[in-house]
Formats: C-alpha cells, structure tokens, sequence
C-alpha cells in the first residue's frame, strides 16, 4: 500500500502544498508563496506564544506590515491587558482577531506536523508535514509581528477554533504509528485546514490591513489546493 500511495502522489505533492500558506520570510528567502510584507516600518517586538515541548519556533525576526503602516497607525490595547484592541489607522478589530486566533490554529498545525515527521508511515506524509511546519512557521512569526506592533496577544493554546483538535485528540494521534497514524493525520488536517480557511475567508470580508488581507488570500487559495490532495491520498487509503 505504501508504494503503491506514494507513487501515486509523488507527481502532485508540489501542487498540493504550494509551500503551505506562508508568508516570505523577512530575510528575503521565499518560504512560501504569500504576497510579500515590505519592512519599512520600526521591527515590532515579537510577542512570544506559549510553547509547547518540542514544538519550539524557529528563531528569526518578524515581518513587519505594509509600507506606509506606521507604528501611529496601530491599534491601541484597551485597558485590563487583555490582549483586544480599539482599530485605528490602517487595522481594525477582525484584523486583530485573525492574527490572535491564527497563531494558536497554526502552533497546532506544527505540533501535528512534528509528530508526523518520526511516526508516519508513508513517505508522502512525512514530505507534506515538513512542508507544513515551514509555511506554518513563516506566518506565525508574520502574525506576531503584526501583534506587536497592535498591542495585543495570541489567543490561548487551547481556545477552540474551527477546524482545531482537542488535546485528547492530540495525545491519540502521538499514539499511533504507521498506516494507522497516516489515516488520522490526513483527516485531522483536512478538518484544521478547513478551519484555517473560514477563518481567512473571514479576514477577506471584514479585515482592513492590506497585509493581513493578502495573507488571508494566499492562505485561503493555498490551503484549499491541500486539502484536495489530503482527500485524494485518502482516498487511496480506502
């Protein structure tokens, strides 16, 4: 079954993953193909999110926003600390809560990605996870970026989101080796990039900073082109 699977999506795994739906990389070096956020402002101070073991973020600095999106025109955090913000300038309230809520959603995706990468039984599997946690990683720290220049936080690790998994969901998934844990992986990740892409969606209707906008584009075209490979390769598991 593995030969004959991977053999099958060999040809079409550089299609599916379009790099996930990262940004590029601030130091110049295209981690995916996301519209590209130039660094003219101040660089923000990176808001770290709480990590989990062995799900560490590569180190490197954040993106910073458009061209013309100074530091004046972030957004002011609203008293209490709670990590929301009144929109001013170029940003409003549903850019703020994209950021927040697409950290957690895309810190998910690592954790599942780097468990993927020592207990996959197919070849393929292990391929796209790689994949995945790059594009993830390069617009966690987009996201962070952003953040810090607004004022505000990541939602907790654990907030439910559409498309995200329960912890037990999680610890089952580490439990599983092979064939069996291929099965799972591609049908929780077909639910996760679902959700990511609603929340883009959202982002597209309601957002206003030109940067986020655009990576809700890229992250909304490149995860719809993944999940029909996950549900081709699954269907070559049946």
């Amino acid at each position: 079954m593995t030969a004959r699977v991977t053999g099958a999506l060999t040809g079409v795994l550089a299609v599916a993953l379009l790099a996930g739906c990262g940004a590029p990389d601030p130091a110049g070096e295209a981690a995916s193909p996301a519209p590209a956020v130039s660094a003219e402002a101040p660089p923000p101070t990176t808001i770290e999110a709480a990590p989990t073991p062995g799900a560490a973020l590569t180190p490197g600095a954040a993106t910073t926003p458009d061209a013309g999106q100074t530091p004046d025109a972030a957004l002011t955090p609203t008293p209490g600390g709670t990590g929301a913000a009144q929109p001013t300038g170029g940003a409003n309230a549903a850019d703020v809560a994209f950021a927040r809520q697409m950290i957690p959603h895309h810190l998910q995706a690592l954790e599942m990605a780097r468990l993927a990468q020592t207990r996959a039984g197919d070849p393929w599997v292990g391929q796209l996870a790689a994949k995945v946690a790059t594009a993830r990683d390069a617009d966690i720290r987009t996201f962070q970026g952003w953040l810090g220049l607004w004022g505000a936080e990541p939602l907790p690790r654990d907030h439910a989101m559409p498309g995200t998994q329960t912890r037990d969901e999680i610890e089952a998934l580490a439990k599983l080796n092979g064939p069996r844990f291929d099965r799972k992986y591609v049908t929780l990740m077909i639910e996760h990039d679902n959700g990511a892409i609603k929340l883009a969606r959202t982002e597209q209707a309601e957002g206003a900073f030109p940067g986020a906008k655009a990576l809700a584009v890229a992250t909304a075209t490149s995860l719809s082109a993944e999940v029909k490979e996950l549900k081709k390769y699954r269907a070559l598991l049946d």
